[in-house]
């Protein structure tokens, strides 16, 4: 209800602004209402009652004790899905191929840095052993065949340590070193082009292959990924119902107060006060 006063000389006027009767329970239906969503299991405080009728921001019940405001519902606290087993299992799997991973790396690096710096051009090792094994054949010959033949031809021909038995000779050892070069030619070179290839290209090549050591676990761990959001979604989903079931109430009584308010359309009327009869020139 809501009213004002104006005056002016002897009469004044005053405006009444109130629900009509007929709206009346309703409003206080739809008061009560709102009163039991907010503040639920709780009694309305009244100025006839104990409670007096309460403070403005402190209000009492007919028990004289404050109201307290609805919980929020469980329901309404939001939940983050937990790693799947896939997850896990792939976070794990990852974690163990890290050594591996490292080591073969370690091993890339290193090399393409004796490629850089050339210390791939000196002696191999590997191919020394290899060329040691191929020659021995061809210097066994000369020592145990070629050279005792050709020193028992000269002594029995009476001439041992001549100029044609030292040229012979020579030409022996000159067969033997030439037979050595070749052999060297033939197993160095195509295998230091072939080998040092090989090895660059594989140094080159380690990224890949330590990116390949964890593509089990990256697929594993994708595939938990996608399991995760389902679960999230799930959970999502399950929050707004929530939400929506906590807002329900409040937006049917929102609609029904609305729909109240346009039913009775701010009903008023005014009251008109004038002189009192028979009173001449107003009141003394």
């Amino acid at each position: 209800m809501s009213g004002g006063a104006t005056s002016g000389g002897n009469q004044s006027t005053t405006t009444t602004t109130s629900l009509p009767a007929w709206a009346t329970p309703y409003a206080k239906d739809y008061l009560g209402a709102v009163f039991g969503q907010v503040f639920p299991g709780q009694t309305p405080y009244s100025s006839t009652t104990g409670g007096g009728g309460g403070v403005a921001g402190n209000p009492q019940n007919t028990y004289g004790s404050s109201l307290s405001l609805a919980q929020m519902p469980a329901g309404l606290n939001q939940s983050v899905a937990p790693f799947t087993d896939f997850q896990n299992t792939g976070l794990q799997l990852g974690g163990q191929q890290t050594g591996a991973a490292q080591n073969l790396a370690d091993i890339g690096a290193n090399t393409v840095g004796q490629y850089a710096s050339g210390g791939m051009l000196g002696p191999n090792p590997y191919l020394n052993s290899y060329y040691n094994s191929a020659a021995l054949p061809l210097s066994q010959q000369f020592a145990y065949s070629t050279d005792p033949a050709l020193m028992a031809q000269a002594q029995q021909a009476g001439a041992f340590n001549s100029s044609g038995f030292q040229q012979a000779q020579g030409l022996q050892q000159a067969a033997l070193a030439q037979g050595l070069g070749t052999l060297g030619a033939n197993i160095y070179e195509p295998a230091y082009q072939f080998e040092s290839g090989q090895a660059l290209n594989a140094a080159q090549n380690s990224p890949n292959a330590v990116a390949g050591l964890y593509q089990p676990s990256q697929q594993l761990y994708g595939l938990g990924s996608a399991e995760q959001q389902q679960n999230q979604n799930v959970l999502n989903t399950n929050y707004q119902n929530a939400v929506t079931q906590a807002n329900w109430p409040f937006n049917l009584l929102s609609q029904f107060g609305s729909a109240l308010g346009q039913a009775t359309g701010g009903a008023g009327k005014s009251v008109s006060v004038g002189p009192s009869p028979g009173v001449a020139g107003g009141m003394k």
